[in-house]
């Protein structure tokens, strides 16, 4: 016989891990349980016997159909004969699979051939049962929806020519947004996500209506290309890596991303229907499942499509053949077969008289990073541009690019050659370049130039107004109180040709902020309950360790299990008695021994160890 008491026991011997992995399962964090007592109470509570049903399949109601019809235990083999007398395809292999499951689920246990449920679970289940009009022939019988129709191979050109579209721009749409992040930072809403002005200027930048910013956040979120800093959204290290990589490696990840995000019990559903389409067929195949599932079944099985279609995992709600052997084979074959079908991307682009650079086609990821080091991006897309300007320049010389370099590089990828107008300007940036110098002083970061009349300008200068400017007595420096950082990247995107340098004159290579991926939280509520629990189990004779044995003592008496002790002698040896317990009191354990069939009657002091036979 199952109770509070052998669960207890059983909950006390998971190590950290699985223990946490369970009360996040039941949604038991944020519990008062002091004791493995108080969270065994907890588990068998009806709301969390109700979170434990939710995402069983049939299959395994079924079977817990059966053991409920069997009074609350039964071995396979009854399972078995039960389900198959309702009609259902009971193999035994299969039969204890769905014990086991229920055994994981820590609605039952098993005690020796027999599965037997925990207290509370068989009403609760009769409970929503009768409320859902489910009968256990009912859940038994097979009852499961026509098979989803294949995609033919017709139809599956057209979705894998449109997949392959989007997995493109979606790669893109995401590079982009981790570029215009470093470009300006998001500020994030208190209640999640980007605020409003921001979603709409990174919609315009990504080319996408503003509802969909908020997919593109998820897959840079998720995938550690972002990260929030205080109240805003920055690139990390790994995000601005991820930006250059190939477009196939960009959508790779991505693609590993989305898979290992699907709910572990939406994700067979994916599995079995890997080869026809998804949609309202794939929703009705989920409710028939799991039928113990709330209404957010539906929310998360939209969630995991919508992701879907935004990658090219499916089009129009039919797999792609990448999103078949994404599901099948993983990561690494969906992306060969994506990067077959990618439009074919360039490494050569026009450089103009006019200062702009204009790509006859899809840029190599690589060659779109190093471009934007140089020159302002102005039309995104398959075919996109940009501008070289003084200040695209002067960010170029600061992140360590001379001259030569930007010639030698320009000449190297341009199918125009240097035109003069481009040449001219990058020798005129060069040696401009550091007419402003910023560094650290004691209390303030100072502005200097030699130039005092581009100093009076950036004084009065509306845009730099945030930044407090003012001039020092000798009139030739400005000062701040803002950081060095702050100061230096606020001119470069006023377009002064500013240089960061130390206290001795050396030039500073200063980057825009960078996230960091969260880390862990410390705070994490399951984390803290297993430190709770682990704290109140002693087993060193101290007072905590009293406490644990006249509670299982306490449990025992009031769900009228029977349990053996172990009764330290006079003589100072040890004996065990198996006891049906029948009262508690005044430091005295009164029970029906029965190996002797006698009543006894032990005191609580001399108890040792309390275990259920």
């Amino acid at each position: 016989m199952t109770s509070t008491l052998s669960l207890a026991e059983r909950l006390g011997s998971l190590d950290d891990e699985a223990l946490g992995g369970l009360i996040r399962a039941r949604g038991l964090g944020r519990s008062r349980a002091e004791d493995f007592f108080d969270l065994a109470d907890a588990l068998l509570d009806p709301p969390s016997v109700q979170h434990a049903l939710a995402p069983l399949p049939r299959p395994v109601l079924a079977a817990l159909a059966a053991v409920v019809d069997a009074g609350g235990a039964a071995t396979a083999d009854e399972t078995a004969e039960r389900l198959s007398s309702w009609g259902a395809d009971a193999h035994k292999t299969a039969i204890r699979a769905c014990l086991d499951h229920l055994a994981s689920a820590f609605l039952a246990e098993w005690a020796g051939e027999e599965i037997v449920l925990y207290p509370g679970v068989a009403a609760r289940f009769t409970a929503w049962a009768d409320a859902a009009g489910l009968s256990g022939s009912g859940l038994a019988a097979s009852g499961r929806p026509a098979a989803l129709t294949a995609v033919p191979d017709t139809d599956r050109r057209f979705v894998d020519r449109l997949a392959a579209e989007r997995a493109f721009v979606a790669a893109g749409a995401v590079a982009e947004l981790v570029y215009e992040l470093g470009r300006e930072p998001a500020r994030e809403l208190q209640k999640g996500g980007f605020a409003l002005p921001d979603t709409r200027r990174i919609a315009s930048a990504l080319g996408i209506e503003p509802e969909s910013v908020s997919t593109v956040h998820w897959f840079a979120h998720r995938c550690g290309l972002i990260a929030r800093d205080g109240a805003v959204w920055l690139p990390t290290d790994a995000g601005e890596g991820w930006a250059s990589a190939a477009t196939s490696e960009r959508w790779r990840r991505l693609a590993a991303t989305w898979l290992e995000s699907v709910p572990a019990d939406i994700r067979p559903l994916l599995a079995e229907r890997a080869n026809g389409a998804w949609g309202d067929a794939l929703r009705s195949y989920a409710r028939w499942r799991y039928p113990a599932a709330d209404v957010s079944l539906d929310r998360r099985v939209n969630e995991v499509e919508a992701r879907a279609e935004f990658l090219g995992i499916t089009a129009s709600t039919a797999p792609s053949s990448a999103g078949v052997a994404l599901l099948e084979r993983g990561a690494d074959a969906a992306a060969e077969l994506m990067r077959a079908a990618f439009p074919i991307e360039v490494d050569r682009v026009y450089v103009q008289q006019d200062l702009s650079i204009v790509a006859p086609g899809p840029l190599t990821p690589a060659l779109d990073a190093r471009l934007r080091t140089l020159a302002d991006v102005e039309g995104r897309g398959l075919a996109a541009s940009f501008r070289v300007s003084p200040s695209s320049l002067h960010r170029a010389i600061a992140a360590g690019e001379t001259a030569q370099s930007l010639r030698e590089f320009l000449g190297s990828v341009s199918l125009t050659g240097v035109p003069q107008p481009v040449a001219y300007l990058i020798e005129e940036a060069a040696s401009r370049y550091g007419r402003v110098r910023v560094r650290s002083g004691e209390s303030w970061v100072v502005v200097h130039s030699t130039d005092a009349q581009l100093l009076s300008t950036i004084a009065v200068d509306q845009s730099l107004a945030a930044l407090g400017l003012r001039p020092t007595e000798t009139k030739t420096e400005l000062v701040s109180r803002f950081p060095l950082d702050v100061v230096y990247w606020a001119l470069v995107d006023a377009h002064y040709p500013v240089v960061a340098e130390d206290a001795g004159g050396r030039q500073l290579r200063v980057r825009r902020r960078i996230g960091h991926p969260e880390q862990r939280d410390d705070a994490d509520p399951a984390r803290l309950l297993v430190q709770r629990l682990r704290s109140a189990e002693r087993a060193d004779g101290t007072a905590d360790a009293s406490a644990w044995l006249h509670r299982q003592l306490e449990s025992a008496v009031r769900s009228h299990t029977a349990v053996t002790v172990t009764v330290a002698l006079p003589d100072g040896s040890e004996h065990d008695y198996t006891l049906e317990p029948t009262g508690l009191g005044g430091g005295r354990l009164r029970g029906k021994d029965r190996a002797s069939d006698i009543e006894r009657t032990l005191p609580v002091a001399s108890i040792r160890a309390v275990r259920v036979p």
